[in-house]
Formats: C-alpha cells, sequence, structure tokens
C-alpha cells in the first residue's frame, strides 16, 4: 500500500472456500479486516516514514457446511508493505552558515557542507545540489553512495581569491530531491576573505627628483616619499629606509615612518652634481614585501671654484713646451684647456694671454678650448727660452681669476745631411772568413745637433757584380753595426756564388725628417778551395757493343769546380775498388772520356761497374758510379752436339715415326739465343719439329731396303744477322736382318725435379726400353754413362728394372742440375741410349749469414733526416722465397732516430742526431727469412755519432760586470768573461777577443782563458772615466767556427769608495769583531802598497828625465848580452822566462823581476846583505829589449875592493859546473870581481829576489864604489881543482862557446816578443819564445826538453836573421 492512502482504501481480499469468518489476533490500527468477507482495508492513512512494514494474524472459520463441518480454523499470516510517496522536504540542518577562507587558498580548495536531510527514499530522497545565480568563484561537488542513497556536497574553490578586489561572498544553495514533484529547500553560506600579506608597497610616484642648492645647510629638507599597501593591518603599515650602498658618504637621512628625506652633511657639486638615492619601503606582515623607489637628488650650482689652466704641449720636454725653430706662422704650439668645475655663468671662462709687444706667440680659441701659436718667427740661437703668462676669469659674481706660467724651448731642427769620408770604400774578404768576421768601417758626420746628429748604419741593398742575377737583397750575407759602422760577415761567404759584391750603405741621422746619404761598399770576395769536384750525375749507366775495338769511346763522365767560377782543371781516374772491371777500361784524365782497353765478351762478362774520380789541385775529390752494360751481338752460330747423328728405321714404320732427335745450343741471350731447326737435304720422306729437333718419317718407307738417307739438318738463331750451322743425319732403313734393332726407351728423355730433401737410396725415376726386334726375347742391362764424378757419387742405376737411386743427400747449394747418359744393352749387345736431367728443387736448409760478426758505423750529427747511415748484409743460400732475408732489430730502439729497413738492412736517420745527447747507439739486429723465422742470425750494430760544430759559445752571464779601482796598474786582473760550448774536440774550444771598440784598447783578454787585465796604468790618469764597456767575442775552433757576444761593464772605483764599502761592510752586526779587524789590516795594506808602488814609479820616472843627458849609450849595434849562471836557472826550476825593456816574467810566482833604467847612478849594495835582502832591481838605460845569450868567459879580473868581496854570503857565488855545497866550502876561492875604472857609468845587474844573482858581464869599468860590479866569474883555482868531498867536479876547459857543448842543465837564450818576434794565431798569451843559435839548434832544443823549458810536441821555429832561428 502506498503510504498516505485515504482510509477504507481497499488492499485485497481474503478468499477461502467454506471460510465463515475472518478474525483478527493482533489487530493494527492502521488496517482492518472485514469478518465476514475478509477485505482488507486502510482504517488511517500509513506513514512510510513511521512504519514501512505492518504483520498480522487472521483465523479464518469455516461454516458448517457440511463439505467445511470437518475442517478446523485455520490462520493466516497477512503483511502489508508501506511504499513511499514523495511527502518530506529536503531539510538543512541550518539555513545560514558564516565562514571565513584565507584569500590564499589554492583552487580546488574544498570545505565539507552539512547535507539536506529527506526522510524519503530513493529518488524521493535529496538527490541534488545547486548554487543559486552563482557570480562567485565557488562550485559545489555533490558525492553520494547509491541510488536509494542521499547526497552530501561541499563547497569547491574554482577561481582565484583576491580579499583586495571582493572581501566577502554571499552564496544561496537549494537541494532537491528526486520525486515529483521535485521538493527543495535552501540553505544561505556567508563567506568573509580573509587577508594575505600578497601585496608590495607602492610608492606615489615612479622616480622622486628634488633639487636643492648645494651650500644647503645640514638638516633641511630635501623632499617626501610616500607609499601605501593594499594590505589590512599590519600587513599595510609601512617602514621607509634608504639603501645604504647609495649613500655611502651619509650625506642623507630619512624618517622611517613619514618617510621624509633630510640632509645629514654637506654637498659639493663639483664632486657630485646628482647623488642616485634608493628608498625602500617595507611592510609589516609576517614574511614583509617591500619595494624600492630611486630618489635622483640633483646639486644646484654656486660659484665656489676658480678656473684652471691646463695646456698641453704638441711637444714637450721635462713639461717645458718644446716648438721648432723652423715654424711657420700660425703653427700650434700647445692646445689650452680651461676648466671650471662651476656651471652656467660661474664655469664659463674667457682666457687672455699676457705679453710683450715682441712675443712670438698668441692665443686664439679653438672650439672649446685655447690654443697657443707662433706669431712670429723663431730664432733659437737668439733665444730658446719663453715664458708666457695666461689669465683664466670666469663669469660668477664674485668673479674667480687665474693665472698660469707656461714655458716655451725653441729646438734645432734637423738641417744638415750625414757626409760619408769616403763615397767608395773597396775591400775584400776571403770567402772562409768566419761568421760575424770585420771587413770593413764606413764612417760619416752630421753637423747637427743632439739626436739629429746621431747616425745609424744600414745596407740598404746587395748587388752581385758581375753576374746576371742582380739586387739579390741577401740580408744574411753582411751585416753592418749600426752604431759603429762596421761591416762583417753575417753567414758564411760563397765565392762560387758571387765574386765581388756592392752594399750599398746608408747613413741615416735621428732627426725628423731622417736625413740620409749614401756611399758604395764592393766587397772582392777571395777564393778559396772549398769545394768538391762534382759531377753531373751520381751515375752513370753506359751501353757499348761486345765487338767494340780496343780505345772506343764509352762514356764521358764530366765534373765541375765551383771553385774558381767552375773552370779550375781538374783530373779524372778510374779508382782501383774494382780490379778486374779496371783492367778493361781507361780514362783520359783531363777530358773524363772512358775508353775501352781490353776487347770485351757478354758471354763472359755482361756488366762492370766503375768508380770515377775527379780531383782538382789543391786535393779536393769527388767520385760517381759508372756501370758499364755490355751490349750481346750475334757473334755465335748454334752448335750441335755432335757432328753426325745415326739412326735406324724399319721399313714397315708407319709415316710420323719419331727417327730421332737433333740438339743444337747458342750461348748468346735473348732472341740471339733461340734455336730453330729445319731440314735442308732430304725433307721428301723426313719433317723436323723447328723448336725441338725431333725428326719424324712423313710417308711410307715399304720398298726401301737397304737404303741409307742422308738428312742435313739446319739449326739457325734468331738473330740479326742470323747465324746458323748443319749436322747430318744417316737414317738406315732396311729390314729386320739389316738394321741396328738397338733397344728403344720409351720415352726420348727423362726430365726429373726431385727435393734435396731426399734420403738415401730414394728412387728418383726408371727407365724402360725394349728391342725393336719382335724375336729378341733376352734381357736388356741398364747403366750409366757419360757420368762426370758428381754423377758418379750421387746416383745409381739397377741393372735389371731401370731405377734410378740416391747414394748420398742431395745439396742443392753444392749442385743444383745433373746431365747424364742411360745405356740399354741387350744380350747381343746393342746398344740404345736416353739423356736423363735432373732437376734439384730447393729446401728451406740454410740460414741468414751475416757478411760481418759486427757493424760499426759513424756518421756526423748533421745528418739528414732520412739519409741512410749504413747498410748491413746477410745472405741465404737458399734459393727463391726460401733465400729471401728479412731484417729485425731485437733491441728496442723506438725512440731512437735511427731506422731499419727490414727488407735492404739500411739503416736510416728518421730524427736528427744531437751528439751533444748521445754519442753512441747500439742495437742487435736478427736475420731471417720469411719461411722459418726461427732460422736465424744475429749480429751487433754499433752507431757512433760525430761532433759538428753545432752549438756555439755560450757565456755563463749574458753581461759581466767588474769593478777596478782608479789606482790600477798595468797588468791587474780585472775578471773572467767564461763561455762554454757544449760540442767535443776543436768545436769545444773557445778562445776570447775583444771587439774593436772606445775602450778596446785600454783592457786585454787572454785568449784561452777570458781573463780581462788592464794594458795601462790607470793610476793618476787624468781621463780615467767612472764605467767602461767592452764587447767580448767568444769563437770555437769549429770549422765553420761559431761564436758568441757578450757584454762586460767595468766599474771603476776610486779609494774612498772602496773605503765607504768597507765602513758599511764593518758596520754590518752580523761580522764578528775579529774578522773586522783582519778586513781593516787588509785594506790598510792594500792601500799603503798601492800608494808606495805608485810613488815609487813616478820617482823613478823622474829620475829617468834627470839623469838622460848623463849616459852615452851606443844604439848602432846589437844590445849587450846579458850572461845567465846554470845554478841561476837550476834554482828557478822551470821558469820558463821571457825577458823585455822593462819586465822579467816568470811562470814561477815567487821569482819576479823588474829593470828600471838607473845609468851612472846605481845603488849600491851595502855589506854583509845577502841576495835574499836585496829587494832593488837591475836598471837599464834604453828601451831596446834584452836578450840573455852564452859567451866565453873572459880572464880573470883583479880581486874586487873589500866592501864588496867581504859583501856576500857564500851562496851568492854562482858557477854553471858547480853545485852549491862546493861553492860553500870554496866560496873565497870562488868569487872573483873585475876591477874598475872611471869613465862610464852604464853598468847593468840583474838582482832576483831569491837567493841568486845574475851579473851582465859589458867589460866596461866601474867609476866609484856605488858602481856593482858588472859580472861574476869562475875563479881558475876554483874551476881546475877537485874538491876533496867529490862535490865538485874538474873543468879543464872552462865553458863552450856554444849550447850544444853545455852539459844538459846549462844556460838558455831567452827572448821576450816585441818588435822582433810575432805570435802566431796558435800561440796563446802563456808561450815563450826562446832565441837559439841555430847552428846548434838540436841541441838547444833538447837543452830546453831537459830544462824542463820545453816540450818536443810544442816547439817551432821561426826565423830571425842569419844569427838566429
Amino acid at each position: 500500500v502506498e503510504e498516505n492512502s485515504p482510509p477504507r482504501t481497499l488492499l485485497g481480499t481474503l478468499r477461502r472456500h467454506g471460510a465463515a469468518m475472518f478474525t483478527v489476533t493482533s489487530s493494527i490500527s492502521e488496517f482492518s479486516v472485514d469478518r465476514k468477507y475478509g477485505d482488507i482495508r486502510v482504517e488511517q492513512s500509513p506513514d512510510r516514514e513511521v512504519w514501512d512494514r505492518y504483520e498480522m494474524t487472521v483465523v479464518i472459520v469455516f461454516s458448517s457446511d457440511e463439505d467445511t463441518s470437518s475442517r478446523t480454523p485455520e490462520a493466516v499470516s497477512v503483511v502489508i508493505i508501506v511504499t513511499d510517496v514523495n511527502d518530506n522536504s529536503p531539510q538543512f540542518p541550518r539555513k545560514i552558515i558564516p565562514m571565513t577562507i584565507m584569500e590564499s587558498q589554492p583552487l580546488g580548495f574544498r570545505i565539507p557542507l552539512d547535507p539536506a536531510e529527506d526522510p524519503d527514499l530513493g529518488t524521493n530522497s535529496t538527490q541534488t545540489y545547486e548554487i543559486i545565480n552563482n557570480d562567485t568563484p565557488f562550485g559545489l561537488l555533490t558525492e553520494g553512495l547509491g541510488f536509494d542513497d542521499q547526497y552530501s556536497c561541499s563547497l569547491e574553490l574554482v577561481g582565484a581569491l583576491d580579499r583586495e578586489t571582493r572581501d566577502h561572498y554571499n552564496v544561496e544553495i537549494v537541494a532537491r530531491d528526486g520525486g515529483n514533484p521535485r521538493r527543495s529547500d535552501k540553505m544561505q553560506l556567508i563567506i568573509t576573505i580573509a587577508d594575505v600579506n600578497d601585496n608590495t608597497p607602492q610608492f606615489n610616484q615612479s622616480i622622486y627628483s628634488p633639487s636643492v642648492s648645494e651650500d644647503t645647510p645640514v638638516g633641511s629638507v630635501v623632499c617626501s616619499v610616500l607609499a601605501t599597501d593594499s594590505d589590512k593591518g599590519d600587513n599595510a603599515k609601512i617602514t621607509y629606509l634608504l639603501e645604504p650602498r647609495f649613500n655611502r658618504e651619509g650625506l642623507f637621512a630619512i624618517d622611517p615612518d613619514s618617510g621624509m628625506i633630510t640632509l645629514s652633511g654637506m654637498l659639493d657639486r663639483e664632486t657630485t652634481d646628482t647623488h642616485e638615492l634608493v628608498v625602500r619601503a617595507t611592510d609589516n606582515g609576517e614574511f614583509p614585501k617591500r619595494t624600492t623607489v630611486r630618489v635622483s637628488v640633483t646639486v644646484l650650482d654656486v660659484n665656489d671654484n676658480t678656473p684652471q689652466i691646463s695646456p698641453t704641449f704638441l711637444s714637450q720636454e721635462d713639461e717645458v713646451g718644446v716648438v721648432s725653430e723652423a715654424s711657420n706662422i700660425g703653427d700650434y704650439v700647445a692646445h689650452v684647456n680651461v676648466e671650471d668645475l662651476d656651471t652656467g655663468a660661474n664655469g664659463e671662462v674667457t682666457l687672455t694671454l699676457h705679453a710683450s709687444d715682441h712675443t712670438p706667440f698668441q692665443i686664439s680659441q679653438v672650439g672649446s678650448g685655447y690654443a697657443i701659436q707662433v706669431s712670429g718667427a723663431l730664432d733659437r740661437e737668439s733665444r730658446d727660452i719663453w715664458h708666457v703668462w695666461l689669465e683664466a676669469r670666469d663669469g660668477g659674481r664674485p668673479s674667480l681669476v687665474a693665472y698660469r706660467n707656461v714655458t716655451v724651448k725653441v729646438v734645432d731642427v734637423n738641417d744638415c745631411t750625414p757626409v760619408f769620408s769616403q763615397a767608395l770604400y773597396r775591400c775584400n774578404v776571403s770567402e772562409i772568413a768566419e761568421k760575424g768576421t770585420d771587413i770593413v768601417q764606413v764612417d760619416a758626420t752630421d753637423d747637427d745637433l743632439g739626436i739629429n746628429a746621431e747616425i745609424t748604419y744600414r745596407i740598404v741593398s746587395i748587388t752581385t757584380i758581375g753576374q746576371s742575377t742582380n739586387e739579390l737583397n741577401d740580408p744574411i750575407s753582411f751585416s753592418i753595426n749600426s752604431k759603429t759602422g762596421v761591416i762583417s760577415t753575417g753567414s758564411q761567404l760563397d765565392r762560387e756564388a758571387r765574386e765581388s759584391v756592392k752594399l750599398t750603405v746608408e747613413a741615416v741621422d735621428s732627426g725628423h725628417p731622417r736625413l740620409s746619404s749614401r756611399c758604395s761598399v764592393i766587397v772582392d770576395i777571395i777564393d778559396y778551395n772549398d769545394n768538391d769536384p762534382r759531377f753531373e750525375q751520381r751515375h752513370y749507366t753506359a751501353v757499348v757493343p761486345e765487338d767494340a775495338s780496343i780505345n772506343s769511346e764509352v762514356i764521358t763522365v764530366r765534373a765541375t769546380d765551383a771553385d774558381a767560377g767552375g773552370a779550375a782543371p781538374l783530373t779524372y781516374s778510374i779508382k782501383d775498388y774494382y780490379s778486374a772491371a779496371r783492367s778493361f777500361f781507361s780514362i783520359e784524365p783531363s777530358t773524363g772520356v772512358i775508353r775501352t782497353a781490353f776487347e770485351l765478351d757478354y758471354e763472359e762478362q755482361r756488366s762492370y761497374n766503375l768508380v770515377v774520380e775527379a780531383h782538382d789541385r789543391g786535393g779536393r775529390r769527388g767520385v760517381t758510379s759508372v756501370e758499364v752494360l755490355v751490349k750481346d751481338l750475334n757473334d755465335n752460330s748454334p752448335q750441335f752436339s755432335q757432328a753426325t747423328y745415326r739412326a735406324s728405321l724399319l721399313h714397315t714404320v708407319l709415316p710420323g715415326t719419331i727417327v730421332t732427335r737433333v740438339s743444337a745450343f747458342d750461348v748468346d741471350s735473348g732472341v740471339n739465343g733461340v734455336v730453330s731447326y729445319s731440314i735442308l737435304q732430304g725433307a721428301q720422306m723426313f719433317s723436323i719439329d723447328p723448336k725441338t729437333g725431333f725428326i719424324s718419317s712423313t710417308v711410307s718407307l715399304r720398298g726401301l731396303t737397304n737404303v741409307t738417307e742422308r738428312l742435313i739438318v739446319q739449326a739457325a738463331d734468331g738473330g740479326t744477322p742470323q747465324q746458323s750451322s748443319v749436322c747430318n743425319v744417316l737414317v738406315l732403313i732396311g729390314s729386320l736382318s739389316t738394321i741396328d734393332l738397338k733397344p728403344v726407351f720409351t720415352s726420348q728423355e727423362y726430365s726429373v725435379e726431385v727435393s734435396e730433401t731426399l734420403i738415401i737410396g730414394h728412387v728418383i725415376t726408371n727407365v724402360f726400353a725394349r728391342s725393336p726386334d719382335l724375336d729378341y726375347s733376352g734381357t736388356i742391362k741398364y747403366t750409366l754413362s757419360k757420368l762426370t764424378q758428381s754423377v758418379h757419387d750421387t746416383f745409381h742405376i739397377n741393372e735389371v728394372t731401370g731405377q734410378i737411386t740416391t747414394l748420398r743427400e742431395l745439396d742443392r747449394e753444392h749442385e743444383d742440375y745433373y746431365n747424364f747418359v742411360v745405356e740399354a744393352t741387350d744380350e747381343l749387345g746393342r746398344q740404345g741410349t736416353v739423356a736423363i736431367q735432373v732437376t734439384v728443387t730447393d729446401v728451406n736448409d740454410n740460414r741468414a749469414q751475416f757478411t760481418s760478426t759486427s757493424y760499426h758505423f759513424a756518421v756526423n750529427e748533421d745528418l739528414d733526416e732520412g739519409a741512410v747511415v749504413g747498410q748491413i748484409t746477410a745472405t741465404d743460400m737458399d734459393y727463391g722465397i726460401n733465400g729471401l732475408v728479412q731484417y729485425l732489430v731485437q733491441q728496442d730502439i723506438a725512440d731512437s732516430p735511427l731506422q731499419l729497413d727490414p727488407s735492404t738492412g739500411e739503416i736510416m736517420l728518421a730524427q736528427h742526431l744531437d751528439f751533444e745527447a748521445r754519442t753512441k747507439y747500439r742495437f742487435r739486429v736478427r736475420a731471417f727469412n720469411k719461411v722459418t723465422p726461427n732460422f736465424y742470425q744475429e749480429t751487433d750494430v754499433t752507431v757512433s755519432v760525430l761532433d759538428v760544430n753545432d752549438n756555439p759559445p755560450v757565456f755563463v752571464h749574458p753581461n759581466f760586470h767588474f769593478t777596478l779601482l782608479d789606482s790600477s796598474l798595468e797588468g791587474v786582473g780585472v775578471g773572467v768573461a767564461m763561455a762554454t760550448d757544449a760540442d767535443s774536440g776543436r768545436n769545444g774550444e773557445v778562445y776570447y777577443t775583444l771587439q774593436p771598440g772606445e775602450n778596446s784598447h785600454l783592457f786585454d783578454i787572454d785568449l784561452r782563458t777570458g781573463e780581462i787585465k788592464t794594458l795601462v796604468v790607470f793610476a793618476n790618469r787624468a781621463d780615467v772615466q767612472d764605467q767602461y764597456n767592452l764587447k767580448v767575442l767568444a769563437r770555437d775552433r769549429g770549422s765553420p767556427s761559431l761564436n758568441a757576444t757578450a757584454d762586460v761593464t767595468i766599474e771603476v772605483l776610486s779609494t774612498g769608495e772602496v773605503v765607504d764599502i768597507l765602513q758599511q761592510v764593518l758596520s754590518n752586526e752580523a761580522i764578528s769583531r775579529k774578522a773586522k779587524y783582519l778586513i781593516i789590516f787588509f785594506a790598510t795594506a792594500f792601500l799603503l802598497s798601492t800608494v808606495v808602488l805608485v810613488c815609487f814609479i813616478k820617482y823613478h820616472r823622474d829620475r829617468k828625465m834627470k839623469y838622460k843627458n848623463l849616459t852615452q849609450i851606443d844604439r848602432t849595434g846589437p844590445p849587450p848580452p846579458l850572461k845567465v849562471p846554470t845554478s841561476l836557472l837550476s834554482s828557478l826550476g822551470n821558469p820558463e822566462l821571457a825577458l823585455s825593456s822593462d819586465t822579467l816574467l816568470s811562470r814561477s810566482a815567487k821569482n819576479s823581476y823588474k829593470f828600471v833604467e838607473c845609468g851612472s847612478y846605481c845603488p849600491s849594495i851595502p855589506e854583509r846583505q845577502t841576495s835574499q835582502d836585496i829587494i832593488s832591481t837591475s836598471f837599464f838605460s834604453d828601451s831596446k829589449t834584452r836578450m840573455l845569450s852564452k859567451e866565453s868567459l873572459p880572464p880573470p879580473p883583479p880581486p874586487p875592493p873589500a866592501h864588496l868581496a867581504h859583501g856576500f854570503s857564500s851562496r851568492d857565488c854562482l858557477n854553471n859546473h858547480h853545485s852549491k855545497e862546493c861553492l860553500n866550502h870554496h866560496s873565497r876561492e870562488c868569487l872573483n870581481l873585475p876591477a874598475t875604472t872611471a869613465g862610464l857609468g852604464n853598468s847593468r845587474t840583474l838582482i832576483p829576489d831569491n837567493n841568486n844573482i845574475m851579473s851582465d858581464h859589458h867589460h866596461h869599468p866601474v867609476t866609484s864604489r856605488s858602481d856593482l860590479a858588472s859580472s861574476y866569474e869562475l875563479s881558475p883555482a876554483c874551476s881546475n881543482k877537485q874538491c876533496h868531498d867529490n862535490r865538485c867536479h874538474s873543468n879543464e876547459s872552462g865553458v863552450a862557446s856554444g849550447l850544444g857543448s853545455t852539459p844538459p842543465n846549462s844556460e838558455v837564450n831567452f827572448l821576450k816578443k816585441d818588435h822582433e818576434l810575432r805570435k802566431e794565431s796558435w800561440m796563446s798569451s802563456e808561450d815563450s819564445l826562446f832565441k837559439i843559435n841555430k847552428n846548434n839548434a838540436g841541441s838547444s832544443v833538447n837543452s830546453l826538453q831537459k830544462a824542463g823549458l820545453a816540450d818536443k810536441r810544442q816547439v817551432r821555429f821561426q826565423k830571425l836573421n842569419d844569427s838566429y832561428v
């Protein structure tokens, strides 16, 4: 039943047959059952929402009819279901709901809503929700559990919220059910949007641009800024701040609340005319937002700056303007920039020039500035300095004024051209001159001053004279010192390339514009034999027919020699490298024509290799190879193996039967040796194969019996003209009874190839022969015939079977071919033969063999890449591929510059060699063949690198700095400029020279050590400079020689400067007191000795002038000799003395001598004073070179004065034949002095500073006791007696007149180099020169050697005159 059915609505009827009454046992007020009829009706309208199911029990009582009387009452259960009707509307729990949502909620944000309740079921319940008139960013999301369930909903954010745009929303939601008619209910949402700090403060201006005067006081208001924020509350409260980095100077401040900007410091427009400030506005939200605005404060000008005058000269020196005296009127001198830091009228400046009427300058405005210009003629000679005053005034009120003095210097102009001392210079230089050799010096002068007169030289062009190629412009051939004008070679010269060269040299001054002039320098290059003859071809090939007659021309080889312009005469010869080849040919020495010297035969030798040499008159040589190929001629006829061949043939044989074979051989080659056969006679019945020589029958021979046919067979070669020969072939035609039925082999010949590895007894082939005699039934016996010893020892044949076997092992390398004949003999004695040819094939059974157990090659380090260093050779006796030799390096040479060709064995250079890096390469090479690589032999290979002069000397320092006292004497060492050379031998020997220069004459350098010494006395010189600059050239002895230069600076120090340095050293606290005392002592001693020595030299120079006229000297003859006793030489101990006019040099440091002129005023020697106490020196009165010599002793002189006789110890008695011990024992008897007479006073006494005295015997008496005796000679009392202790020996004959007769330690003649002796370039500064008697030169040299003064390997003679060598 539907709910709400009206009362009495019939629901149904209970029916039962015989039913009399229906009774409800449990009554329900909403329904009833008719007791009589059983109708079920609605009594009260049911409400499903209250009760949706009813149950009741109805008892049916049956009537008493006879059909039902027996039935008992029956209970019936009645169930009533109340169906739903849409009688309820949806109901929201709350009709109005206020809520708050943050404006920052994201899209999709949901808020669950209370659902509208509807007690109905199914579609009658709440089915949909809807927003009425929705213009909000909200939507509804409906959710349910099924068809009969009610739906719920959520409010969903579908649009962005912005509180600042709309801060609240009223949303009306309606809920509807699904009934009919549909019922609904409404609910209102009052939504408030909560604020979020999502807005940045905004200034009311994008930029603020206030202006303020630069003299505005501190604290004044500049401007105010204002910012607003659309947020609410704290999010909208703003705080102001000046960005610190834009207000570093702190000139401005801002109120954080109001935004008012004020001055906190003084302004200066000239420093900064605009201040760019940045103001930051920040809200007070939880997460603050900020914004900035630029405040540009313009500072207004006040006239508080004086004008500034800044002249800029077009040219200046030390802030002084420079103008040329050649300047024209109107030329600019300087640009004047006037600047006033103020603006407007305050910065407008007027510039004026204050000068007298004759000032040659004016000022004019040019653009925004001013210019000082020339207004009159300038004359540097009249006035070179001008002072000009400038005044600058601005337009402010009051006006400010500035002044500036400008100085202008008038300078010289370059109006003079350099002038050479010669228009043409001519010089010559050898083509072997080393690089850097000075040739000539050009000189030019310039009358200008300063830089205008500074001249530099350069080579403009280089022209080759006398050749077609001009203006070669070869800048490396010559170079010129740009400062000195010295022209030197820039590279190795080659006269063969050019004989004379014309250099155009230009001298350019340093003025502007630069003026120049030119001169010509002709350099003639002197030829030197420095080129080997060179053949036109490295290899010649000639072909000569073998029938060439003797003296036939084969080929002409030509060589040229670049020396003497290629016209140098050359001589040709065939070297005896190949004696066999040389005997067949000759060469004309002057023309190079090679001719035959012997008859040639191609068949004996097909080619000849010659080595032809060409040499010039200077001994330089060049070689080439000539291969002479002998051309084969057809000069040999084919030769038959037999003159007559015999054969037998049955007349019954068929045509085509082979009768026999002929064979011929031609020793010629090619077509000349190809043989063809033909039948000249008898061709009617027979034919011959032209290639093989087989003769066959061509017709039937029946009917011919006992007939002999004679054939003439020709063998012809293929040459031109054709050569031929003939043979006879006799063919016997008959029956069995008439012909020779010899055994016939199954093959005409046997050719067999066998390996050389066959074992003994191996069958190489099997021959078989049969008898043409059909009636013969006997055996045939096989034998070998025509055997050589080799075949006999190698092969064996079985007599019965015909098997040929080996008797020994074969060796192809020993014999590769065998040719023999096998005979077949029947029992009737008839024989048949066949040829056997055995060829032995190769097996790889031999290893490669080197031609040498080791190889050594030597190459220069400058060998080109790819060049062949050498070749190692190995041979393999095997044949073909078995004999191909390969080479392999066993040791790794990957890091070396060498490379081995694996096929040829050539060692090639893959990279450049460097002797200084490595001098030798050693490795091991294996030789093998490809077939069996493990079958090999090895050898050692050594490659030595020879040094080439490829390293120039290198100074240890590029610049040397030495010091020198201004009181230094001649010969004082200054310092050593040392250089090293990485090369070896002569290439690494370094020699030193000083380059010509301004100061080179004041110093000398040791040729070998590089020690620099003074050449002059610097003491008391008025022209001593503070500094001397030298250039040292270090040159090695290689060819060509390499060199290097270094600059040497010598600083001259005075004594005062040395004292200052010592004071600085002594003031150093790091030096101990003891060390300071030592420094003071040595410094004082050095200074005092220097002063004494200088005074001594000056004193004796004055005395020389004073007594010059008192001395009478014979200058026409040779200088008098000085006699040197032997004992002196012995005591000096190998001094290597050299004596000059003022110095006696000695290698021994303690033996030094000095000669000073004294004339007749010579000092005396005090009594009882030994020679070791004598420090003074002997004196000479002339400046001639003095020579020490040997002479005969004069007669004994009378006794000396007492004061002299007793003034010397026994050690002063020197003798060349007696020891010191003997002299000590007989001192009184040994010492005798010559008598003295008046007259001359030029005695010469040599007193060394050791324990000996050398005396000069001049044969002149002495005038006073102050004159020292001139000689000491051996007394006869001592010279002729024997000492009791055998320490003296008798000398009856005295001293001989020549060096050759003196004992080994006798005196030697010396002479130091002067104008007579000239040192050669090969000599060093330490070498000594000696004069010796030429008549006894050999013994004199021996004496020098035995005295330790000379080495035989270092002696060289030089002729001086007729008396000495």
